[in-house]
């Protein structure tokens, strides 16, 4: 029996690469609605995602709209899951995370808390930093 071939690993760069490629589409990409019409915008906005990947060249492999969909889903969950860790830690380990985690929660601020308190909402306003302290403390 023959499988189909395993790609290569992710580099670094080539994930934030994908999360450049995908900041445009995230409006689309993050409507948690099932509708028919929903679900086409998003297979056309992964399509695209895909040529622009592709066609930024180098020595990087081929990967196809499902590679990066997956590898998006895992970067947010691997982001959900740092910042939680981040919450419990000994505070001078908290500033320490990952571009690809910084990168998510700047898209994606609601990740973490699906509803954020007026506090939290207050530090959405005031960038990055403020962010992260709301969520790690």
């Amino acid at each position: 029996m023959v499988g189909k071939a395993r790609s290569s690993n992710f580099t670094l760069s080539e994930k934030l690469d994908l999360l450049k490629l995908v900041r445009p589409h995230i409006r689309i990409l993050e409507e948690h609605t099932n509708k028919h019409a929903v679900i086409v915008d998003k297979n056309k906005c992964w399509d695209t995602v895909a040529e622009q990947y592709n066609a930024l060249g180098g020595d990087r492999p081929l990967r196809t709209a499902q590679g990066l969909r997956t590898l998006y889903k895992r970067l947010k969950e691997s982001a959900k899951q740092e910042v939680m860790q981040r919450r419990h830690a000994q505070p001078e380990y908290r500033a320490s995370i990952s571009e690809p985690t910084r990168r998510i929660m700047e898209m994606i601020p609601h990740l973490v808390s699906s509803n954020p308190s007026a506090t939290c909402r207050l530090h959405l306003q005031s960038g990055w930093s403020a962010l992260l302290q709301c969520y790690v403390v």
